[in-house]
């Protein structure tokens, strides 16, 4: 009904003036006396008859000519859709934006993205609402501070604002909880539980295709409408950033380390993208072409080395695929100052070969951080309560004459964090004592051979050979010999990992988690001669030597976690129920509290997380499901499996306005009714006017009869 049409309704009574007219206007009846004669001569029979039924239906038909052209006039409509949407009555309305990664893609059709598509009809859904009638905005992926637009409100200016606001995220929405939150507001709501849901998706199957809810899950009668925002097919595949990180090793100034990109290939064709990397100290990005075969990973390995200690961070990218969300990655870490590096033994005696020279060429730590010391055995116990080092190396001889308080105090400090090689002196000839228990290893008599043998690596999965392990999975070490060596004899129950080998004996070089440090034993020394071995003569030593000291296993206290957007952070490492997140770079979250209590962290970005003395650092990685699940098609959605819902297709937002005015004005009844009421004007005007051969045979009984009564003398006869 269009403003002012109701006044015709009003003046519907008007119907009645016909009724009203021919009560005042009806003729009256008076007795003439004639013959029998006269009667059959003169009276027409047709007549009579035509003036019995013909005045009844000339008023029935004036009075619905002015009844149905009032109801034309009134525009009467009977609501559509707009019930049927939910928007009838008593309106309360739950309106669920997908605002996961996949959303970022073109909608089809358009050059828009299928968010902003989806914002702009929740907009114009808001806006035709009534001024009175409640709404609120769901996320299908929660956000960080939404919370305070969740509730149903009537204030429209501020949930246009929100709706306005929302971005993307990296995540992978779960459709169950944003049904049971919406479906929740919707009942405290209303009183029975009623009222719309309109939910504004993409329809991708990681969120809407496996079965999630059940009937009985619903509570309340509200009704689910899924508008869906088609997707704009892509003629390039997705190559999706699986993993990036750090290598798990201390970080020190000017070393070199490596930072491990993993790309996924979605597309069924080889396809190559650029890679582009940022630290935090450029500024300038590097750039790389990688070729990521069809339906496989490729593991990339990007340069790192920090200039200053401090926190920092590392920005990759990729261009040049079919889409954009899961398409970038933050990295952070921490570089920590000069490293010392405890020798215990004389440094002129030659008793560790060049060992000390590929940890720190020249000797104070300006190249590899890496500061050594030598000292003697009685005061190793005393510097390690001054200031723990990060690398403790000792003979074998030495390991077995400690003292018991010594042996404890390694003990303790290895379990906290710290390193241990144990290797053989240079000029070592026989096996040692008994070594301390919590070593886990013990030497074999010496072996020597005529002719060198080749060394070989003894587990290549280990993460002691990080940096040197090659795209292909392969750990090269070289054309590496020994001559003599000491076999290791390693505790089952030590977890000991081999790392190198020669003939028979598996193990002359192992490593093992020892609490949070690690221990490394070897049965090689490194001398210059090559009398042992000529491995130290090689540029592979000195890259195996940077994992000795700065760990390779360790649990350190700096370390790096990656969760996938969306995901819990209870379960970082840490002490306490307290925890901070510091953000160095992407999503701004910077929060502290209790740690059940944390953010749903769903960008990327680099975060530092605290708990106690304890500082994690933290990548949030982008969803691979966002760039390689496909959409749902029909009617049927699996996730609503049982749970009445109707299916609509979003195209544009002015189409979806015009259907969505329409369908609140309703179906209108004025063509029905003008066409009722012309009709029956039509009847009107045929009944009004007397056949002309009824009108001619009367006048020409009157002709025949000039004695007869007339009968258009307004008298009726009887």
């Amino acid at each position: 009904m269009i403003p002012g049409a109701s006044l015709f309704l009003y003046l519907l009574p008007l119907a009645a003036v016909p009724v009203l007219f021919h009560l005042l206007v009806r003729r009256q009846r008076k007795t003439v006396l004639f013959s029998t004669r006269m009667f059959f001569d003169s009276m027409q029979p047709r007549l009579s008859f035509h003036r019995k039924f013909r005045e009844p239906l000339l008023l029935a038909a004036r009075t619905l000519l002015l009844l149905f052209l009032l109801l034309a006039l009134a525009r009467l409509a009977v609501p559509r859709m707009g019930s049927v949407l939910g928007l009838g009555g008593e309106q309360a309305v739950v309106i669920v934006i997908d605002n996961s990664s996949s959303m970022v893609g073109s909608a089809e059709g358009s050059d828009r993205t299928k968010l902003s598509l989806a914002q702009e009809a929740a907009r114009t859904l808001l806006k035709n609402m009534d001024p009175d009638g409640k709404a609120a905005i769901v996320l299908l992926v929660p956000e960080p501070g939404a919370e305070r637009f969740g509730g149903m409100s009537t204030d429209r200016d501020s949930q246009l604002a929100f709706l306005q606001s929302i971005q993307p995220t990296e995540a992978t929405g779960d459709s169950a909880k944003a049904i049971l939150r919406a479906t929740a507001l919707l009942e405290n709501a209303t009183s029975g539980g009623g009222g719309s849901l309109h939910v504004f998706t993409d329809l991708q199957e990681a969120e809407w295709k496996t079965p999630v809810l059940a009937a009985d899950d619903m509570d309340g009668a509200a009704q689910i409408f899924m508008h869906r925002v088609p997707t704009a097919e892509s003629t390039l595949p997705n190559i999706c950033l699986l993993r990036a990180s750090v290598s798990s090793r201390r970080i020190l100034p000017n070393q070199p380390y490596a930072l491990e990109v993993l790309l996924r290939n979605d597309g069924d064709k080889d396809f190559q993208v650029r890679v582009h990397r940022k630290g935090s100290e450029n500024s300038v990005a590097e750039i790389t072409n990688v070729e990521v075969g069809a339906g496989s990973q490729k593991l990339v390995k990007l340069p790192l080395q920090p200039k200053s200690p401090g926190r920092h961070w590392v920005r990759i990218w990729i261009e040049g695929d079919g889409f954009d969300g899961d398409n970038r990655v933050f990295v952070p870490y921490i570089c920590e100052k000069k490293g010392d590096i405890y020798f215990v033994g004389d440094r002129a005696a030659g008793t560790f070969g060049l060992l000390p020279l590929a940890l720190s060429p020249n000797g104070d730590g300006s190249l590899t951080s890496l500061v050594p010391s030598f000292l003697p055995l009685d005061a190793i116990e005393s510097r390690l309560q001054q200031k723990p080092p990060m690398l403790v190396v000792l003979t074998w001889a030495d390991a077995s004459t400690l003292d018991e308080g010594t042996s404890a105090l390694l003990d303790q400090y290895t379990q906290r964090g710290g390193n241990i090689l144990v290797l053989p002196a240079v000029d070592a000839s026989e096996s040692t004592g008994q070594a301390p228990a919590w070593l886990g290893a013990k030497l074999e008599p010496l072996k020597s051979v005529p002719v060198s043998v080749p060394l070989r690596v003894a587990n290549e999965s280990s993460p002691f050979w990080s940096d040197i392990r090659g795209l292909d999975g392969q750990v090269r070490i070289g054309t590496a010999f020994a001559k003599q060596y000491f076999p290791i004899s390693l505790a089952q129950d030590a977890g000991y990992a081999a790392l190198l080998g020669a003939n028979e004996d598996r193990a002359l070089l192992a490593i093992r988690k020892h609490g949070k440090g690690q221990i490394v034993v070897s049965g090689i020394a490194f001398g210059r001669t090559g009398t042992w071995s000529t491995l130290p003569r090689q540029k592979i030593f000195l890259v195996m030597a940077q994992p000795i000291a700065l760990g390779a296993v360790a649990n350190l206290s700096n370390e790096s976690v990656s969760i996938v957007a969306g995901g819990s952070l209870r379960l970082l490492p840490g002490e306490g129920d307290e925890m901070s997140i510091t953000t160095l770079l992407g999503d701004q979250v910077d929060w502290s509290g209790l740690k059940n209590e944390s953010p749903m962290l769903v960008r990327g970005g680099a975060y530092i997380a605290t708990m106690g003395q304890r500082e994690t650092c933290l990548t949030v990685l982008p969803s691979e499901l966002e760039g390689h699940s496909a959409f749902v098609e029909g009617s049927e959605i699996g996730a609503l499996e049982g749970i009445p819902h109707g299916v609509r297709t979003l195209t544009n937002e002015d189409d979806f306005r015009d259907e969505l005015e329409q369908s609140l004005a309703g179906t209108g009844f004025y063509v029905p009714f003008l066409l009722l009421a012309m009709a029956f004007m039509m009847a009107e005007g045929w009944l009004g006017a007397p056949a002309k051969k009824w009108k001619d045979r009367a006048k020409d009984d009157a002709d025949k009869n000039p004695g007869a009564p007339s009968t258009e003398s307004g008298e009726e006869i009887i």
